[in-house]
């Protein structure tokens, strides 16, 4: 039990603190960082998927009510989570099933950060193909899923290099 502890804590400071802070960010209009997504990457390798996807319907389901977007959200949190363990097995063969969550100490920055661009870019493509439903305003649309993952990879490299300390 306390080691499911910490795991409810974050789900649940992450899913305020992206309901009451971070989806109120709207910078120039196209960015709006979805800082949520650390719960999902930092989830252990022996987390088994059904969960990781029942989790991640259940708060992409209370982002899209707060942020009244119809599914997008969850969605994308569930595709997420259903690609998460392949993308992980792919990138680190030497992942001992075992291991609490994936860290930048634990695999390296560099493999970190390929870890989670590829998640995020996964992630925001979903929702910004989905909120767009069209391939009219193509640019616009490739413009916010690339700043939105610079700006969300950038947001959670922080966040872990200030955990780190």
């Amino acid at each position: 039990m306390r080691h499911v502890l910490p795991y409810i804590a974050r789900f649940v400071i992450l899913l305020f603190l992206q309901v009451l802070l971070f989806n109120n960010i709207d910078f120039l209009g196209y960015v709006s960082p979805h800082i949520y997504l650390i719960f999902f990457l930092g989830l252990p390798f022996s987390f088994k998927t059904s969960y990781s996807m029942l989790l991640g319907f259940l708060m992409g389901l209370i982002i899209d009510i707060f942020s009244n977007t119809m599914g997008v959200h969850t969605f994308a949190c569930v595709l997420l989570c259903y690609v998460r363990k392949s993308w992980m097995g792919l990138l680190f063969t030497n992942l001992n099933a075992q291991q609490e969550g994936l860290t930048p100490q634990r695999v390296g920055w560099l493999d970190y950060t390929k870890y989670i661009v590829g998640l995020i870019l996964l992630h925001h493509t979903t929702i910004y193909m989905l909120e767009a439903f069209t391939f009219f305003a193509f640019g616009y649309t490739l413009l916010r899923i690339v700043l939105n993952t610079f700006f969300t990879t950038l947001l959670i490299l922080c966040y872990e290099y200030i955990q780190s300390r």
